[in-house]
């Protein structure tokens, strides 16, 4: 079985040996929620470094994206290490999305609280339906969020370089209902991919990986959560701005 999740797919590559200590549903939670409050307590200090220094928010928010795109990769690639750099991935996407939370707050107030309760609910949905068995990773459902991952990522390609070459052809075609469309369209993703996230952790604790493995299944839960924030947060955004004009 593969995994949408890029943090996930290093591990269809690895090979065990019995190990006394393996990983658990309890251990894949503590340290899932360990992450979402790291997060959280980072952000909310990105809130204060916002207000008192605001002239070094683009910096560091620059360094932050930086810093945990590298510890997820480090993370992927080197499992050993996966808890500290998974900590600093939850400390550093803190900062940037507190960062970007209050910018985007300040001017369409309430939209943070749209965005985390949103979260949230997706999260508790998909968990339910997971485990209620209305919904698996089903060969399927994985083909249909690789082609749109793939799209995505081809589709964002072909439209920044026709938005350098010829702007005003992006412009005439990039409308509201389509911004609203392409959002929705990321957020159902997201859910998806949660799905998908659900039914590989099942896998790593049922063939017995050992327990630094329930860091890499964290760190998996957190790259998707944050993927689903940022985007209920665009939606958000998108709707307010328009409803404000």
């Amino acid at each position: 079985m593969r995994s949408s999740n890029p943090v996930f797919t290093n591990l269809e590559k690895q090979q065990f040996s019995t190990v006394s200590e393996t990983a658990t549903k309890n251990g894949v939670a503590l340290k899932t929620l360990s992450l979402v409050v790291i997060s959280l307590v980072t952000g909310f200090f990105s809130l204060q470094i916002a207000i008192i220094a605001p002239e070094f928010t683009l910096g560091i928010a620059a360094v932050s994206g930086i810093v945990s795109f590298i510890a997820v990769l480090i993370a992927t690639f080197n499992p050993k290490i996966a808890g500290i750099m998974s900590i600093i991935y939850a400390l550093f996407q803190g900062l940037l999305y507190g960062l970007i939370t209050h910018l985007l707050d300040a001017m369409f107030p309430g939209v943070a609280s749209i965005a985390l309760l949103g979260t949230v609910i997706v999260f508790v949905v998909m968990f339910a339906l997971y485990q209620s068995g209305l919904l698996r990773g089903s060969p399927l459902l994985r083909s249909v969020v690789y082609g749109a991952l793939i799209t995505i990522l081809v589709g964002s390609l072909v439209a920044t370089v026709i938005s350098l070459v010829n702007p005003v052809f992006i412009s005439s075609i990039y409308s509201y209902e389509l911004a609203i469309g392409i959002s929705l369209f990321l957020i159902v993703m997201g859910a998806f991919m949660l799905t998908l996230d659900f039914e590989r952790a099942e896998q790593v604790v049922n063939s017995g990986l050992p327990k630094a493995y329930e860091w890499i299944v964290a760190l998996g839960f957190m790259v998707t959560l944050i993927w689903i924030y940022y985007n209920i947060l665009r939606f958000a955004v998108l709707v307010m701005g328009r409803n404000n004009n």
